[in-house]
């Protein structure tokens, strides 16, 4: 049995013709997506989730603008990223602690029934500094941080999503990491 999977462009285009179901589908692909990045920039999932319902809303309203010369993907990304850099600007996100994902940021052979609960509560407190730490980086650098370690992009496709050149995102991310170096230089 082959499988094909729908392009996003076939449900953008039915979407701006007026198919409401077509746009469910790009929410329901994405929104995993969009709302661990929304976490991993805002700190905490209420604020994650008002972000991600108003990234898909901005995108619902802002389908039209749409060029389809990047990947929609690489476009809901830059909605979102905007939307959390608002949300940053507008609230006291800064100073909250970030969801720690335990199944990504689990130690490579950890066992979690094995683990003794000393070693869970130092691991924890750990990315607890490393969460506060990326939360006092400028929105630019943090977008850059979560954008590169958390979703795993590349530099081209961070800088399509932040409209920049590759060497401006590899600019942001070394002096982001220099920055976090020198805030958790005791850690």
């Amino acid at each position: 049995m082959v499988c094909y999977m729908i392009p996003d462009d076939v449900y953008v285009h039915k979407t701006v013709e007026g198919d409401g179901s077509a746009f469910n589908e790009l929410v329901q692909r994405h929104y995993t997506k969009i709302y661990g990045l929304a976490c991993r920039m805002l700190g905490n999932p209420d604020d994650a989730s008002d972000a991600t319902q108003e990234t898909f809303l901005e995108a619902y309203k802002s389908l039209e603008s749409f060029q389809f010369q990047s990947k929609f993907s690489t476009w809901l990304y830059r909605v979102a990223i905007n939307t959390c850099q608002q949300h940053i600007r507008k609230s006291d996100s800064r100073g909250r602690t970030l969801i720690s994902y335990s199944n990504s940021l689990r130690e490579p052979g950890c066992n979690a029934e094995a683990d003794i609960p000393e070693r869970l509560a130092l691991k924890t407190e750990r990315d607890n500094l490393i969460q506060a730490a990326i939360n006092q980086l400028p929105p630019k650098q943090r977008a850059v941080v979560v954008l590169f370690y958390a979703q795993n992009l590349k530099y081209r496709e961070i800088a399509l999503v932040l409209d920049c050149s590759e060497g401006t995102v590899a600019s942001r991310l070394n002096t982001a990491i220099r920055n976090l170096k020198s805030m958790l230089k005791d850690l």
